[in-house]
């Protein structure tokens, strides 16, 4: 699944940014994937050791998505010209 969903996360992060620092804003995301990477493993054997099952885990992954998706409805900006026209 993140072979085909990748390219498309770096694209939109490449089309969003300016070409001037588009190489660092494709930097800057890759590190924040991959610590979350790290930081979902972690949080993932803590919420399942902690709860004693493994469907905790799964839980845990359920509110974590939840709170990002909250967290982009409300601060993210639509960037595409058609849903969001130029004033």
């Amino acid at each position: 699944g993140m072979a085909m969903l990748y390219p498309n996360l770096s694209a939109a992060v490449a089309d969003i940014a300016h070409p001037n620092w588009r190489a660092s804003a494709i930097g800057i995301y890759r590190f924040w994937r991959d610590l979350g990477y790290g930081i979902g493993a972690l949080g993932l054997g803590a919420a399942a050791a902690l709860g004693g099952r493994l469907e905790s885990a799964f839980w845990f992954v359920a509110v974590a998505m939840l709170v990002s998706g909250a967290v982009l409805y409300r601060w993210g900006e639509e960037t595409h010209p058609r849903l969001n026209p130029a004033p």
